[in-house]
């Protein structure tokens, strides 16, 4: 009795175990693996352009002529006739000192000039007729040139009452005030200084080391003096995005500075816009050896561990390789590659933090923007 009762209690215990088996086994089913996409990255091949070897120095803006404009009569200053830093063209007047004076002073040997003339005239009339002697002539020759000489230095002196512009160009802050008197002074009167900008100078020093090297591996007999006016010097100030003042070389010391053990180098450029004022700093960029064909990457595409520089590159079955690489100058944003890449290599210049060598990554390919011609 007791062992049919028992029955049901042994199937449930049995479909319990049976359930709990197959959970079991589910539970050690193997997962299918996921599959991951390739990283994306931006790839471009190599730029082959024209570059030239290139040196920057510091520089500084300086006017071509610094002029001061002085009073070189007495009298009071009348008339101011420019705006402090205004730009004025050669000939214009610019400050005006008291001319009544000076102009009855021009009427007064205008008047001597005219009768010493009529008297002269008279006397070579009468010595013709035997009427007067030759001493009287030459007196009176005497007393034409000195009243000719007078009226001249009269039209001068009332010429000084003018201050007109020697030359187009900027002018500073006016130093006297329109109501004052200016004094004779043999050294004259100060009243503004201005100077000529365009074309202006910038110079700038090479040092004893670099230019030694400089001359061993490029200057010759031949090129010396022909690189003064017209080896081309590329200037940009501060902020300037590259060099976009071009100028030529138009001095080079002939001694090195003892105090600095340098030598003093000029270019000369134009100055149309009127943006380079003296004073300023300036970035100059000079360019020098034969022109090579260099290829050249983006600066943002290298990196660097213990072995050096490298980048990576990606193969024709788009998997990842590092080149290491030996860096030349840099152009912009550019930098020259001197060794480790072809101009046929495929260089990847984004995503290629997220990748590593020999990884299959999906590519966008892009164009390397060349330089700018210089």
């Amino acid at each position: 009795m007791s062992t049919i009762l028992n029955i049901p209690l042994i199937r449930k215990a049995s479909l319990m175990v049976a359930i709990s088996a197959a959970v079991m086994l589910a539970g050690c089913e193997k997962k299918a693996p996921v599959t991951r996409a390739p990283p994306a990255v931006t790839v471009a091949n190599v730029l082959t352009q024209e570059i030239r070897n290139y040196e920057l120095f510091d520089g500084s803006v300086s006017a071509v002529l610094d002029v001061n404009l002085e009073a070189r009569v007495p009298g009071y200053l009348t008339k101011i006739s420019f705006a402090d830093g205004a730009y004025v063209k050669k000939g214009q007047l610019l400050f005006i000192i008291e001319q009544d004076q000076y102009a009855q002073q021009v009427k007064l040997n205008q008047a001597i000039f005219e009768e010493a003339k009529i008297e002269i005239n008279r006397q070579k009339s009468l010595l013709k007729e035997n009427a007067t002697s030759q001493a009287s002539v030459d007196k009176a020759t005497s007393a034409f040139l000195q009243a000719e000489a007078n009226l001249k230095l009269a039209k001068i002196n009332y010429g000084y009452t003018e201050v007109r512009a020697p030359f187009d160009g900027l002018m500073g802050r006016h130093l006297i005030d329109e109501g004052n008197y200016l004094g004779s002074s043999p050294q004259g009167v100060k009243l503004a200084v201005i100077q000529k900008i365009n074309p202006i100078w910038v110079y700038f020093s090479i040092n004893e080391r670099d230019l030694l090297k400089y001359q061993k591996a490029y200057v010759t007999d031949d090129n010396r003096k022909a690189m003064v006016n017209t080896l081309p010097v590329y200037v940009a100030l501060q902020g300037e995005t590259g060099f976009p003042h071009q100028g030529t070389l138009d001095f080079a010391a002939n001694l090195l500075s003892t105090s600095t053990g340098s030598l003093q180098l000029r270019a000369e450029l134009k100055n149309d816009q009127l943006n380079l004022i003296p004073g300023l700093y300036a970035k100059v960029m000079l360019q020098y050896g034969d022109a090579r064909q260099g290829l050249l990457i983006p600066t943002s595409s290298l990196m660097a561990d213990q072995q050096g520089s490298f980048v990576y590159t990606m193969s024709a079955e788009k998997k990842v390789m590092r080149r290491n690489v030996k860096l030349g100058q840099k152009y912009g944003p550019l930098t020259e590659i001197r060794s480790g890449l072809a101009a046929a290599d495929v260089v990847i210049i984004n995503g290629f933090i997220n990748v590593s060598e020999g990884q299959v990554v999906d590519p966008k390919t892009v164009t390397i923007d060349p330089l700018p011609k210089k």
